[in-house]
């Protein structure tokens, strides 16, 4: 896990990027780095939950499964990224973020978990 904890370091330090982490696709925080307000488990739980909830739209419609989900506000952005068979990569966005070094760490990560 070491290199994963790197790599969330990394990203956390990206231009634009407000939190991150790993989660499992059943909602337990792996590894997070998030401003200290924020409630760990909570984020872990929705993020898990919203990502379901999509795959479960995408099955039903006959769709191929999501890898990737985006809920967008004013000025927000939240990013899951499917990380591997069990695991989602998240990242909180301010306007404006590196999206190109964030595609390459998120990519890192999902390697480092065998993303399929």
């Amino acid at each position: 896990m070491n290199e994963i904890g790197k790599l969330l370091d990394q990203l956390s330090r990206t231009k634009g990027v407000l939190g991150c982490g790993i989660v499992t696709k059943d909602g337990r925080p792996v590894e997070m780095r998030l401003p200290e307000k924020i409630n760990k488990e909570t984020i872990a739980i929705m993020c898990a939950t919203v990502f379901g909830g999509s795959t479960t739209l995408h099955t039903e419609a006959g769709k191929a499964t999501p890898t990737s989900i985006k809920t967008k506000a004013v000025g927000y952005t939240t990013a899951i990224y499917q990380c591997g068979r069990r695991s989602l990569a998240i990242v909180m966005l301010e306007d404006d973020p590196d999206k190109e070094q964030i595609k390459d760490i998120v990519q890192k990560l999902g390697t480092e978990f065998g993303a399929i």
